[in-house]
């Protein structure tokens, strides 16, 4: 029997493009997969309508806005719970090609080194334009980019990224359960790199599969939240620069201080209508930084979703920060 796939996707008042994705998967041709759609505490009808026409995927309402990380740790946690030898993190705003699962599948069996695989990613609406068919990495530089300098064949071998776009990302389940899923403090933007360099730690590498391929609606997840969305973009590379840089990271941090100076100036010269707002979330996202504060930018509530506490009971890694996984690997013997 083919290796069980848990498929996990979370969804925010994404009705049509959650119920397009899922209809995509009904298409693929991967045969032993379950789907689990998290649903982030969604105000429009995206429930009801995913209940009437996907009965047989496993819904998990959150209760809040857990953002990716947290939705996603969610799925994560009751995937694992269920017993999958892989999960397939995919965004709700994908169209999977019906052979993208089973090429990543066959992949990750036939490529033991690598620990997370992800598909080439195209636009949606320019299906023969890469969003993501490689990327780039430079922490000292601050540079981590997509690399779409060179659109691989589809039947070229599996090779080598240094770090993975969280839109689809395949992973073998017991390398998941050591890692612990998404870094909670993230909540959204850089968890992907992230998650991508702690499993480089555990000596594994990351692989691109030029023989999957999916479509990626881009922008979605931010649409209407574009100043909110540069909040987290700044707090959190400056996270992921501290946890990874090593003794770059100060060097490092003075670039992206630098660049946001002049993008700052740049968008208050030319009185574009959103310069005032966007100077705020950045000194917001600078001063969040200094003093620690992670999360999402509106706290709501201070405890955990009944959601969240099943899932900390299912699988208690999944809401660890990148630093207590560390911490617990060195008392095991196992950091890097």
């Amino acid at each position: 029997m083919k290796p069980r796939v848990a498929i996990v996707i979370v969804n925010w008042n994404g009705k049509a493009d959650t119920l397009a994705c899922l209809h995509s998967l009904r298409e693929d041709r991967y045969p032993n997969k379950q789907i689990f759609v998290v649903d982030n505490g969604s105000a429009d009808d995206s429930i009801p309508a995913m209940r009437e026409e996907f009965p047989e995927v496993i819904l998990l309402e959150a209760g809040a806005n857990l953002g990716f990380t947290g939705g996603n740790n969610l799925g994560i946690a009751h995937a694992l719970h269920v017993g999958a030898d892989y999960v397939f993190l995919l965004n709700n705003d994908t169209i999977c090609e019906s052979d993208a699962l089973p090429a990543l599948v066959s992949a990750a069996q036939n490529n033991p080194r690598f620990g997370l695989l992800t598909p080439v990613i195209h636009y949606f609406d320019r299906p023969e334009e890469p969003w993501f068919a490689g990327s780039r990495l430079d922490l000292g530089r601050a540079l981590a980019v997509h690399d779409n300098s060179r659109v691989p064949a589809r039947d070229e071998a599996p090779f080598e990224i240094p770090w993975a776009s969280g839109c689809a990302m395949l992973f073998p389940a017991e390398l998941l359960q050591r890692l612990g899923g998404f870094d909670d403090r993230y909540f959204l933007n850089w968890e992907d790199v992230d998650l991508s360099l702690r499993a480089r730690q555990f000596g594994y590498q990351i692989g691109l599969v030029p023989s999957a391929s999916i479509r990626h609606k881009v922008g979605r997840s931010f649409r209407g939240i574009q100043p909110v969305g540069r909040y987290y973009y700044v707090r959190n590379w400056l996270l992921l620069l501290r946890l990874h840089a090593g003794a770059a990271w100060l060097p490092a941090t003075a670039r992206v201080l630098a660049g946001e100076a002049r993008d700052l100036l740049r968008v208050i010269v030319r009185r574009e209508p959103a310069a005032w707002t966007r100077f705020v979330m950045t000194l917001r996202a600078l001063w969040d930084r200094v003093r620690g504060r992670y999360g999402p930018l509106v706290r709501t509530r201070s405890k955990l979703t009944e959601a969240q506490r099943s899932a900390c009971e299912l699988c208690p890694a999944t809401h660890r920060t990148s630093e207590e996984l560390i911490a617990h690997r060195a008392q095991e013997g196992t950091a890097p």
